[in-house]
């Protein structure tokens, strides 16, 4: 599992998780930082004795990201060059080979010609910091073998926060704004942001294209492709069903589908492990998948083309994304509920939240108006991802939803239009931990400038959203975009901004 929902994600993995994770998950537990105090890199006269250090920790900085924005058939060889024996073993190519696309896809080959800013640490254990355009910053540590030259024997990556100064609350519109454009110029957004605090509208806008074949431009009204995001919504599905007394978090799956047909997750599988993706399910994203996404119209169609493949692992035993998992949960809310799953959460989240633009659209509803999403070709150029998408999406993530639908549904969470408190602190309870952040039923949970948030993001080809909800303060941030990983640089900002400016600590 990698990725952190501050964070960077592949299709189907844990939001803002997993960057977080890659530290424990590929390299081992975080090194200690010591002996040099955070300098500029490069900042050491040659000569000096820590001029060897800055070097070697600088080239080995280098040759990770020269792996890392490789083509995959290129990457053996780059693994051999700078990464050690024993992570290569301990991790395996194929662990190593997901990371390293994860982080390419997610981050762009920017980092291939960058210079790190910073760099904390001694010759064995160092941090080195990169900023990126728009400002993005991430953070590499790196334990280095002591061979001659040395090998990369752990790493981690990790985002951290855009550095910003704290504004009057009455500034801050008018810097969303100002933002908002300059990375619409820039080329990196093209979607929507909404910032509110309870009634309070903060700011709300909207830039670039909906269509670009048409000119149909992005409005704060627009539905974008949410992506797992849905799963907040399926998590408050099943909560629905527990209050009702229809179900309990340690039933198996056996107990509402009683005709499931894969024997080990009808006996085994708890709804329980579903909610927190310990269920040893796998995802859809396969050959089957591929085959069939032109015509994937039900939870019952999404689950043949995963049904049959054998648990990941043991039930309980450990945490890795499910897609699959979540499908399964769609189909028990049918079952109990005698509904489909679009059905039930149109009647029982989106009306009385009164997200009135949310749905599961099919991709070849021309009235809808949804944003198309867009990839970036090779050549650089924009290309609809349309007919790369299903039919419609899944109980794990697919519907749309504008950025005013997230505020709504922020409202109605607040005022306990859904559930009430007790229900939800349930679901933002966190089951599991990944660096700072928490995962609960469904919903990430994370703490910041001492207040709690909870949400979930999602991504896909041509699909990048964040949302962000402060239950203790009323505070929601949400960033809906079509184009690739768009959301992410957005939201990273508008958390340090918001929060330095309307928490700011005296």
């Amino acid at each position: 599992m990698v990725d952190f929902n501050g964070g960077w994600r592949r299709r189907g993995t844990l939001g803002r998780l997993a960057v977080a994770t890659l530290v424990t998950a590929l390299g081992g537990s975080l090194p200690a930082t010591r002996a040099l105090a955070a300098q500029p890199a490069g900042a050491v006269a040659q000569g000096s004795p820590a001029a060897p250090v800055a070097h070697a920790m600088e080239q080995m900085g280098a040759g990770f990201w020269q792996t890392v924005v490789a083509k995959p058939a290129e990457r053996p060889a780059l693994m051999q060059r700078f990464f050690s024996p024993g992570i290569r073993e301990r991790r395996g190519e194929a662990g190593l080979q997901e990371a390293f696309s994860m982080l390419a896809e997610a981050l762009g080959s920017e980092l291939a010609t960058a210079r790190p800013t910073e760099r904390q640490g001694d010759a064995r254990e160092g941090e080195l910091i990169y900023t990126l355009a728009g400002g993005r910053r991430v953070a590499l540590t790196l334990t280095l073998t002591g061979e001659n030259p040395p090998l990369i024997e752990r790493f981690g990556v990790r985002p951290l926060p855009p550095n910003v100064a704290a504004l009057a609350p009455a500034e801050l519109p008018a810097a969303i704004d100002a933002r908002l454009r300059a990375e619409a110029q820039a080329g990196r957004f093209s979607g929507a942001v909404l910032v509110a605090r309870g009634e309070q509208l903060i700011h709300a806008g909207a830039v670039g294209l909906a269509d670009r074949q048409t000119g149909r431009r992005n409005t704060v009204d627009t539905p974008f492709n949410l992506g797992s995001i849905n799963k907040m919504f399926t998590a408050i599905a099943i909560a629905q069903l527990q209050a009702a007394g229809r179900l309990d978090w340690s039933d198996t799956v056996g107990r509402h589908l009683p005709n499931f047909p894969n024997a080990k997750i009808r006996e085994q599988v708890t709804i329980h492990q579903l909610l927190t993706h310990r269920s040893g399910v796998g995802s859809y994203w396969n050959a089957a998948h591929e085959a069939q996404r032109a015509t994937l119209d039900s939870q019952q169609a999404f689950l043949q083309t995963f049904v049959d493949q054998p648990l990941l692992f043991e039930p309980g035993t450990r945490t890795e994304y499910s897609n699959g998992g979540v499908v399964i949960l769609g189909l028990i809310i049918e079952a109990l509920s005698g509904k489909d799953y679009y059905r039930y959460i149109r009647e029982h989240l989106y009306q009385p939240a009164g997200m009135r633009k949310a749905e599961h659209f099919r991709r070849d509803d021309r009235q809808a108006g949804f944003a198309l999403g867009y990839t970036k070709t090779e050549a650089g150029a924009w290309q609809d991802h349309l007919d790369g998408l299903s039919l419609r999406g899944s109980a794990a993530g697919g519907g749309y939803a504008s950025v005013r639908d997230l505020q709504a549904f922020a409202r109605a969470l607040q005022q306990e239009r859904l559930l009430p408190r007790a229900q939800l602190e349930t679901l933002w309870k966190p089951r599991e931990r990944f660096g700072p952040m928490g995962y609960g039923y469904l919903f990430t949970v994370g703490d910041s400038a001492g207040k709690r948030w909870v949400g979930h993001n999602g991504g896909a080809p041509g699909i990048s959203a964040e949302f962000l909800f402060y239950p203790d303060d009323g505070l929601v941030i949400a960033v809906l975009a079509n184009q690739d990983h768009a959301a992410e640089a957005m939201r990273e900002w508008l958390h340090a901004q918001v929060e330095a400016s309307l928490f700011a600590r005296p």
